[in-house]
């Protein structure tokens, strides 16, 4: 069942995640909204309810911004992590909100086609 309270966008972003026992994880997001993110990392497996901190760059190609984020793993699938974002400050909720609601084609494949192979 779906507890989502905001749409979220396909994208393909690269992501660090970090999770203290294991430290840094790379990954790609796949999808993303107001409320969390789905974020491929391959066959790593992370717990539910963990917190743990994701490194963002959004933004436009030239004013791209770097963005740290709490969240908690509120899903795990074969392929990655359903993400819930934990308490963001008004830069990010306004970085976000231009990702998710603007311009359609958003890609960044900064390191995810690499990643998938």
């Amino acid at each position: 069942m779906e507890h989502r309270n905001s749409p979220r966008r396909p994208v393909m972003l690269y992501t660090m995640l970090n999770y203290p026992s294991l430290g840094w994880v790379r990954g790609c997001i796949r999808d993303i909204g107001m409320g969390g993110m789905f974020v491929d990392i391959g066959r790593i497996q992370l717990p539910v309810n963990a917190t743990l901190q994701a490194s963002l760059m959004l933004g436009a190609s030239d004013l791209k911004c770097h963005m740290q984020v709490e969240a908690i793993v509120v899903r795990c699938a074969e392929q990655g992590v359903g993400l819930m974002f934990d308490e963001l400050d008004s830069d990010i909720r306004h970085a976000l909100n231009r990702l998710i609601f603007g311009p359609s084609g958003v890609q960044d494949d900064n390191g995810c086609s690499e990643f998938l192979h």
